[in-house]
């Protein structure tokens, strides 16, 4: 048996919710009401309360507003509702962590004869069982420039009965701007909301990005349930040494004997933690979207050497950075300190923490308060490895992961990932990681990681686009297999050239990861070996891929002329990168300022960050 939702038939169904449903929830009716209209040509009228005709198709949060049954499986029992009435129940799916709590973000859906029932713990769950109920029939969103958007013509759409629940298993799914915010980024948070990611991230060192945020980001969060954090490398905002540190110089770093504006802040001093608190608890009055504000470090070192910074913690070499002494309980203690003042306004809300190069090292005596949650960075991993204890790895990937579980031990609140894995800072060079992801996600899952923050570059869509999708996916299905998701994907994003685009990708990846060592971002050196010889193979079927692409429709040769700018690129890296090897300065400085130049003439591509190739000639 199946539920038929057909354009004959007019309407073809009714779009239920309460007539009290939160804002996300009526999106989410107005989303599916959408794109089943574009998906059969029929009519799917959104009603509050009760149908209008046809079949019902009810959205609602758990555990169940009134008219929506709980969800399960059906059955011939009925269950007491509230006040006491007795109605036709489900057998409980949606899994639980501790009995009666609903785990985060789940939601659950059965389809029956006379419509489908959706339901989730939150509103923004719904949202998303709405669009993985569109995935099942298929509907992709890819990414969000034009042609991301693949929503098939299905007249007649065949719903097998039955049900289906999924909770994430990573609770925390967060992007956050690397550059200024722009009115692109509405865009942006659909697609998230599309691809089940529920929280952005707010960098407000980038000049205007608090006003931005309010414009641009703050009501699409809004409207689709999704929190916020506001802050990244935080201490520069909060207390400005523009305006401050002219009257209160002792509220900023003591280096080398004087106080400097361009150092951390002084966390010993009280009153850097006072004025930090004030500051966090305006921007929360200020942005109700806003659960948390990331109280994390200006990026880099210069910490505070007065005599009360230097009593708080034994100095020692951080195990993780041993050039640079340890910071971890210093930081720690002060986070607390603002953490405790918030709280009082604020019960709430949260504080981020940063765990980062030198104050990477899980705490020797100063657990995070429990409003606290802990953001792990492995800022020296390496990107051909996943971060495992066991992984053998030039780089720090074992070290970091070892790091990771001593945290896990001392953390009560969250404890995520800031994770590099979208390739920031690789002069969006090709360097295909997707196999190595589901080890990487999984072993961190094991772990108890309670999910990520990443950097993106709208500019490297088409360079590093598949790594959010698929990081996205595997943040509620870890045993996605890798390959076989690639290749669906490759026929959407390709079409006549997709079988080609993978023996592409193949040889690209058998020579230059496989045939290489290990590296990280900011790291190029493994470029050296890019030349017309080593990836002569890989040339060759990027050119079939080309020809077949440009006989099918835009999306197709627009992404395969993407992967082009991108091999181009990597050749060229790899000619300025033998060239600084061998000591040829004057003709590595030409290389570069060609490189430069093909860049910014691919700037429009989507598939390069230009103004971070600009960058390398200042």
């Amino acid at each position: 048996m199946k539920l038929v939702l057909s354009a004959d038939n007019q309407p073809a169904a009714s779009v239920v919710i309460e007539a009290d449903s939160p804002p996300a929830v009526s999106f989410a009716a107005s989303e599916l009401s959408r794109y089943l209209a574009i998906l059969t040509g029929g009519r799917f009228p959104v009603c509050e309360g009760e149908a209008a005709e046809g079949a019902v198709i009810r959205l609602g949060t758990a555990p169940h507003p009134p008219g929506l049954p709980l969800p399960g499986v059906a059955d011939d029992a009925t269950q007491a509702g509230e006040g006491g009435e007795r109605q036709t129940g489900w057998k409980p799916v949606l899994q639980t962590t501790n009995g009666t709590t609903l785990a985060r973000g789940s939601y659950a859906w059965r389809v029956h004869e006379g419509g489908v029932e959706v339901v989730g713990e939150r509103p923004g769950a719904v949202l998303h069982a709405v669009y993985a109920l569109l995935e099942t029939i298929g509907c992709r969103w890819l990414h969000p420039r034009d042609g991301g958007e693949i929503v098939p013509r299905i007249p007649r759409i065949e719903l097998a009965l039955g049900e289906h629940a999924a909770q994430p298993e990573l609770a925390h799914r967060e992007l956050t701007n690397l550059h200024s915010i722009d009115r692109e980024y509405p865009l942006h948070i659909d697609w998230m909301a599309k691809n089940r990611l529920n929280r952005f991230m707010a960098f407000l060192n980038v000049e205007g990005s608090q006003e931005a945020f309010a414009e641009f980001i703050e009501p699409e969060l809004a409207a689709r349930d999704m929190d916020a954090t506001l802050g990244h490398h935080s201490f520069r905002f909060l207390l400005p040494p523009e305006q401050h540190f002219a009257d209160h110089p002792e509220w900023y770093a003591l280096i080398d004997g004087e106080r400097s504006p361009d150092g951390q802040l002084c966390t010993s001093n009280p009153e850097v933690a006072e004025r930090a608190a004030e500051r966090i608890c305006e921007l929360f009055d200020a942005h109700p979207t806003v659960e948390m504000f990331g109280l994390w470090p200006n990026d880099g070192f210069r910490w505070c050497e007065c005599d009360e910074c230097a009593k708080l913690e034994p100095q020692m070499p951080s195990r993780l950075r041993s050039d640079a002494p340890r910071r971890t309980d210093t930081y720690r203690l002060f986070v607390n300190a603002v953490a405790e003042r918030v709280a009082r306004a604020h019960p709430d809300r949260r504080i981020g923490a940063l765990a980062y190069v030198n104050y990477a090292d899980a705490p020797e005596a100063v657990r995070p308060a429990d409003n606290v949650a802990v953001c792990f960075a492995p800022f020296l991993r390496c990107l051909k490895h996943p971060l495992r204890p066991d992984v053998e790895c030039e780089r720090l990937n074992a070290a970091y992961a070892r790091e990771f579980e001593r945290w896990r031990g001392m953390v009560a609140g969250d404890l995520y990932l800031f994770s590099y894995l979208s390739q920031i800072h690789t002069l969006s060079l090709p360097y295909p990681i997707h196999t190595m992801l589901p080890a990487n996600w999984q072993w961190l899952i094991d772990a108890g990681c309670d999910g990520f923050v990443m950097e993106f570059v709208p500019e490297e869509w088409g360079a590093f686009g598949a790594n959010l999708e698929l990081i996205a996916r595997l943040a509620w299905e870890p045993d996605t297999d890798a390959q076989a998701w690639l290749g669906e994907r490759d026929e959407l994003i390709y079409g006549p050239a997709a079988a080609v685009m993978g023996d592409y990708r193949r040889e690209l990846a058998e020579v230059m990861i496989a045939g290489g060592g290990c590296t990280g971002h900011y790291d190029v050196t493994w470029t050296r070996g890019a030349d017309e010889r080593t990836l002569r193979a890989a040339l060759d079927a990027l050119g079939k891929a080309r020809a077949l692409a440009a006989t099918g429709e835009k999306r197709h040769w627009q992404a395969a002329e993407q992967a082009w700018v991108g091999l181009e690129l990597l050749m060229r890296a790899g000619e300025w990168q033998r060239l600084l090897r061998d000591g040829l300065q004057d003709r590595a400085d030409e290389a570069l300022e060609r490189m430069v130049a093909f860049a910014s003439e691919q700037a429009d591509s989507g598939a390069v960050d230009a103004a971070r190739y600009e960058r390398l000639l200042s």
